[in-house]
């Protein structure tokens, strides 16, 4: 959650708050996945066949095949797993948030980053979906400011065309998503109720 403590100007309140949807946002560490599995299936294949090729080799040229192999195969599964569990985090970290004054992305592991652009300065939005974000619901939204370089990008945003839908609805004044509190009547005592009810 965000530090609405520091980070929250006076007044504002949260709209909406999400982050990439998953499957989407993280397509390039489901192909590491894959990889990685391909390599733990076929390892004593890749073994059996370079144990072969090291035969022929030998009688060329004297190389540790067998052993730049292992090793090589045991780095890329070792950057494999890292850059996968470094993915999730990045995931985990990426935040974005609707509130009634404006939108805000945080995102960043080690360095922290957070931009954010008011309503009144948002002066068009345009959606990206492509073949998989369709699939999963999800898409890019930017948003463009009125300088040049105050766009900001929602990557993976699960159900872009409602967070759009949201964004106007907000930036033409509607309370969205707050609950509207109702007017309680003060609460009075037994004896008040009593004179009131016997009262002639």
């Amino acid at each position: 959650m965000f530090n609405r403590k520091n980070d929250s100007n006076p007044g504002e309140r949260v709209v909406f708050e999400t982050r990439p949807r998953f499957l989407a946002n993280l397509k390039s560490t489901i192909l590491k996945l894959i990889i990685l599995i391909g390599i733990f299936y076929y390892f004593r294949t890749i073994i059996s066949v370079v144990i072969t090729l090291q035969e022929y080799v030998v009688k060329l040229v004297w190389l540790p095949l067998i052993q730049v192999t292992f090793y090589l195969l045991l780095i890329i599964i070792i950057f494999l797993i890292i850059s996968i569990i470094f993915d999730i985090i990045s995931w985990r970290r990426k935040k974005y948030q609707l509130t009634n004054q404006r939108v805000v992305i945080q995102k960043g592991i080690l360095r922290r980053k957070r931009s954010s652009i008011q309503y009144p300065k948002i002066q068009d939005i345009e959606i990206y979906q492509g073949i998989v974000d369709r699939i999963v619901s999800a898409g890019d939204i930017e948003i463009y400011g009125g300088h040049e370089h105050t766009n900001i990008v929602l990557e993976d945003i699960p159900n872009p065309r409602e967070v759009e839908d949201m964004i106007d609805r907000v930036m033409l004044g509607e309370d969205v998503g707050f609950k509207t509190q109702r007017s309680k009547t003060p609460k009075r005592s037994i004896i008040e109720e009593y004179d009131q009810k016997f009262k002639r």
